[in-house]
């Protein structure tokens, strides 16, 4: 069996709870905790200074990406909350690669 790793995720990155109470729900990966574990928030419930770890086995990995927030944490630079909320809304509208919206 192959485990999964947190190479090849990137920052600013969009993946959604597949397993806990927050199943369904859809976050932004801020940080990484080892091989196996995901900081991720969303501006509102968790919000950057509480963020969640999360299990990598317990999310579904988008190929989706917001590169403002990407090349601001990847820089040392500062997020703000808002910037985490908005740059979700614009994911969760955008259709993933490949996707068709009837």
């Amino acid at each position: 069996m192959v485990k999964m790793t947190v190479a090849g995720l990137r920052l600013g990155q969009l993946v959604t709870s597949i397993q806990g109470r927050d199943c369904g729900q859809n976050y932004i990966i801020i940080g990484f905790i080892g091989d196996y574990y995901l900081l991720v928030a969303d501006g509102v419930r968790h919000k950057l200074d509480k963020a969640k770890k999360k299990n990598l086995k317990h999310v579904k990995v988008s190929l989706q990406v917001d590169r403002t927030i990407e090349a601001k944490l990847t820089a040392g630079q500062r997020v703000t909350d808002e910037e985490i909320h908005c740059a979700l809304q614009n994911l969760e509208k955008r259709p993933e690669e490949g996707e068709v919206k009837y």
